[in-house]
């Protein structure tokens, strides 16, 4: 074992830290530290429906959760920023606004997500909207549970605020 150890080391010091490890090798070395993930939520509202939407992306076969639909976004790779995630995903953005932070199990170890808020310039072939209230079956959970929630609450907050500014009487 300590063999295997020394030589991964090695390897790993021979990695260009900006350019992506690849989906297997970072599920193997996922089960040992705390991994900091980027999530992005784009909300928008249905102009017939009038229905609050979230685009959602689904999971490739190579990427855990297989056809899984989630958020965009992944887990960081040494020396990335976080804004930086979306762009190596090819999801192009013109706003990008932290809301928080998610602590979750999951499959490939334990996570720490940066959630934000963005504003997307096109959506990526494997999007689509979806109204946050019907949501897909296979929807990523800590992506229902908890991230969607937290931008739709701060969604609705800035609303809110906005509506008050709009109505306050002018000085």
């Amino acid at each position: 074992m300590k063999l295997v150890k020394s030589v991964a080391g090695w390897l790993l010091g021979r990695t260009d830290p900006r350019e992506p490890l690849g989906s297997s090798l970072i599920s193997a070395l996922s089960r040992l530290p705390i991994h900091l993930a980027a999530d992005a939520v784009c909300l928008r509202k249905n102009a017939d429906s009038g229905a609050l939407e979230v685009l959602l992306t689904q999971r490739g076969a190579s990427e855990s959760d297989p056809g899984a639909w989630c958020c965009p976004g992944s887990v960081l790779s040494p020396g990335e920023q976080p804004e930086h995630v979306l762009h190596r995903l090819g999801v192009t953005i013109s706003d990008f606004t932290f809301l928080g932070d998610y602590f979750s199990a999951a499959a490939r170890g334990w996570m720490v997500s940066r959630v934000h808020q963005a504003k997307l310039a096109e959506v990526p072939a494997t999007g689509a909207w979806w109204p946050v209230e019907q949501l897909p079956n296979n929807t990523v959970p800590k992506h229902r549970e908890q991230v969607i929630p937290m931008a739709v609450k701060a969604f609705h907050a800035q609303r809110a605020k906005l509506s008050r500014q709009a109505s306050a009487p002018a000085m």
